[in-house]
């Protein structure tokens, strides 16, 4: 083999290895080595006796508490992994946390949804911000401060009882904060169906802050594809969005389809099943992700972020029916106290295809057979 035709053949696998050596760079801060002055902590389901007991149940109905810290600092790394009865547990088991003593939750979710996992399946994926290790190990890494106060709580909003629920929640205790503080927050939408002449709404808020992630799941109500629709960003009261895009699959920075399901540092489809289902079909169900780590936007008043999901993306409709969404925008603000939308009950966090309409009848054409006549 000739060294160009070689390099010809090579270069997807080398073009990975810059790609990824470049992002695991991009993962380790600069100001690793200098001196660290605070204290590392953790809050977990460790067993209190110092045995091998170190889950916790939660039964249906009830909330349990996995963290309550006092002083400020910030969250670091939380890791879940759960053993549940139900198959639909990650939409059952709903995350909320509460900064500085508000009364609403900054963070209200399904914890599947939190972490990157649609449709209540598990699947195996690493980015920056969010990784599912093997076995159904669940790590997040986006940084939560708070200036006093952090309470994290799990309701188990199912029917059947959680087994084990282990957690390892890392944070760490400052000795000084920055006055200027923004708190991370969540807002979870469904939209079962997604409205017919209005796009999608993934964030909107008042306050000062910049928004860092989006998470979707779509399931197809009618064949053909789903990612036509423009992502527009309107900052700050903007009538015209002043960030527009050519598309849902190029906002996810993927194209053509995406085709499979695949995973970076900061954009990925974790889950794909067109393949199997035969392409853009009704019924397909798909989850993508996009995190704005290096490039976020920033808004001094307000932020609208909206989701076109019409066939042509633009016409805001498809037929026979638009498709199931859920979304979760994930963002920094000024204020501890959460201000989504509140979440669904669990019965409605639940999408079912939409049957389609039966054909009309059509006449009975046929001759009916004629009466022998009587001799």
């Amino acid at each position: 083999m000739g060294i160009s035709r070689f390099l010809r053949g090579a270069g997807g696998a080398l073009a990975c290895l810059v790609l990824g050596a470049s992002a695991a760079q991009a993962q380790v801060p600069e100001d690793l080595a200098n001196k660290k002055d605070f204290t590392a902590l953790r809050s977990s389901s460790a067993d209190p006796k110092g045995g091998n007991a170190d889950a916790r149940p939660v039964a249906p109905g009830e909330t349990l508490t996995v963290a309550e810290i006092e002083g400020a600092g910030r969250l670091t790394h939380l890791w879940f992994t759960i053993a549940a009865q139900s198959e639909d547990h990650l939409r059952e088991l709903v995350l909320r946390i509460y900064w500085d003593g508000a009364k609403t939750p900054a963070v209200e979710c399904p914890i599947g949804e939190f972490f990157g996992l649609g449709h209540a399946k598990y699947v195996e994926y690493a980015s920056a911000a969010v990784s599912i290790g093997a076995h159904k190990g669940l790590n997040c890494y986006w940084p939560m401060p708070f200036k006093k106060h952090c309470l994290i709580t799990v309701t188990n909003e199912g029917s059947k009882r959680v087994g084990s629920l282990y957690y390892n929640l890392d944070y760490r205790l400052d000795k000084k904060m920055p006055r200027d503080v923004r708190y991370f927050h969540t807002q979870y939408r469904t939209y079962f169906p997604a409205p017919v002449g209005k796009d999608l709404t993934i964030c909107e808020v008042k306050g000062a802050g910049h928004f860092v992630g989006t998470f979707v799941t779509v399931m197809a109500n009618s064949d053909a594809w789903w990612g036509e629709g423009d992502d527009n960003f309107f900052v700050d009261g903007e009538t015209k969005p002043g960030i527009s895009g050519t598309g849902s699959e190029d906002y996810f920075c993927g194209g053509w389809d995406f085709g499979r399901a695949f995973w970076t540092p900061f954009f990925g489809v974790p889950y794909y099943d067109n393949a199997e289902k035969g392409g853009e079909k009704r019924g397909i169900l798909n989850s993508c992700y996009r995190w704005h780590i290096d490039d976020p936007i920033p808004f001094k008043k307000s932020l609208l972020f909206t989701l076109e999901h019409g066939r042509r993306g633009f016409d805001k409709d498809r037929k026979p029916f638009t498709n199931h969404y859920t979304t979760v925008g994930y963002y920094y603000i000024d204020h501890p106290e959460g201000d989504g939308p509140a979440i669904p009950a669990y019965k409605d966090r639940v999408p079912t295809l939409i049957p389609l309409p039966e054909p009309p009848k059509q006449p009975d054409t046929t001759k009916p057979a004629e009466t022998p006549a009587k001799p």
